[in-house]
């Protein structure tokens, strides 16, 4: 929208973002295997995904806001999640205002719970709603809304957690990722590899780091190993001068800080999994971590995970958001600087299948995702059923 914002304007523009009505649409099952598309090297070392054998992957909802001649949209939301939605948020959300997201938060809540991975995800999911409904109906981009973009194009980062990293075509997974220009590669730690021990996993990352060359090398532990297996893997990622190591045990734990005491140079990531806002707080005031990974969709929505970036930067810290959301991930990148968001996470076997739910998918072209500058956050959703399962409205 271009020209003065006059009252009758900005008038005009809080009645089309203000919520009349609250739905929910369901989605089809996420598809069984492999996506389509997938490069020879990748598919010859991936593992299929879970798919529906997931009951959040088999049964998924998308949540609607209804404003006057526009709507906002999340999806996909697992039955859980949006179970709260429905018993809890739904109905404070009648006369809120889209485009205030600071009042967000003060709108009337019924039960007690406000905690936890479900009710986070929940209000994340309400509040990246928001964002797409504010968007459609001022008709700016949700990166203006934020801000203003600085930049149009961010590198990706890619996840191989999908991948085996003990299959003879991994190493040759590994080149590709690096040929095609991702900003680095993360690799998973699995249990079997653990178990083997700190000679098996030098050996077998040691194959990957070489055939990755100049790429960045990082692994996730997933949190399975335990401290004293944790403690003697950190001189093997030290010597694999890996970018980071996320969650070799559970962030913030005891184990956790044992490892950052062992001074071992191997930067430390979480926070996807931090979700409750003091969990944020005490894992970047205290300097926990040296990479911060939040993850819009779960850690209390763009407003928030913005306000832990902007910490993280005061302190030193670089995020690379989880792309749980590659959207609104996409959107937070795009209103920061590089320095504050070198990359995002892009799941190379699991963000196709993620991404078949939306008419314009992301993808990763020459190791980069293009910022959206159309209107909503992630765009016109491909299919959903012919009618909403649930509804409130306003009297």
């Amino acid at each position: 929208m271009t020209g003065p914002v006059t009252a009758g304007t900005r008038a005009a523009q809080t009645s089309a973002s203000m919520v009349r009505a609250v739905r929910a649409w369901r989605l089809p099952a996420q598809r069984e295997g492999l996506p389509g598309g997938l490069p020879q090297e990748i598919a010859a070392a991936a593992v299929a995904p879970a798919g529906p054998a997931w009951a959040e992957h088999r049964e998924r909802f998308a949540l609607e806001l209804v404003g006057e001649g526009a709507s906002g949209w999340h999806a996909p939301l697992s039955g859980p999640v949006w179970q709260v939605i429905a018993d809890d948020l739904a109905a404070g959300l009648i006369g809120h205002d889209a485009g205030a997201p600071r009042r967000l938060v003060h709108r009337p809540a019924t039960g007690r719970h406000r905690s936890g991975a479900h009710a986070r995800a929940a209000a994340s999911a309400v509040e990246l709603a928001c964002w797409d409904l504010a968007s459609t109906a001022s008709g700016r981009a949700v990166v203006d809304l934020l801000g203003g973009r600085v930049r149009s194009r961010v590198p990706a980062y890619a996840s191989a957690l999908g991948l085996d990293p003990g299959h003879p075509a991994a190493p040759a997974a590994a080149s590709w990722i690096a040929e095609a220009g991702f900003w680095g590669q993360k690799w998973p730690l699995t249990k079997e590899l653990i178990d083997a021990g700190p000679k098996a996993v030098a050996r077998l990352l040691g194959a990957l780091r070489e055939a990755s060359g100049e790429s960045r090398f990082m692994v996730d532990g997933l949190g399975r190993a335990r401290l004293d297996e944790a403690m003697r893997l950190l001189p093997v990622l030290a010597e694999l001068q890996v970018a980071f190591a996320e969650e070799l045990v559970a962030p913030g734990s005891w184990g956790w800080h044992r490892l950052r005491a062992a001074h071992w140079p191997v930067p430390m990531a979480a926070g996807e999994h931090a979700v409750d806002e003091a969990e944020q707080v005490r894992l970047l005031a205290r300097e926990a971590v040296d990479v911060w990974q939040t993850d819009p969709g779960w850690s209390g929505g763009l407003a928030r995970s913005l306000h832990t970036t902007d910490l993280a930067r005061s302190l030193g810290i670089p995020t690379l958001p989880h792309g749980a959301h590659l959207p609104a991930a996409l959107a937070l990148a795009a209103v920061c600087c590089r320095d504050m968001v070198p990359a995002v996470e892009y799941h190379l076997t699991v963000e196709p299948l993620r991404q078949q739910i939306y008419t314009t998918p992301l993808a990763v072209t020459a190791g980069h995702l293009p910022v959206r500058t159309t209107l909503g956050l992630a765009g016109p959703l491909a299919r959903v059923d012919a009618g909403p399962v649930w509804e409130v409205t306003g009297a």
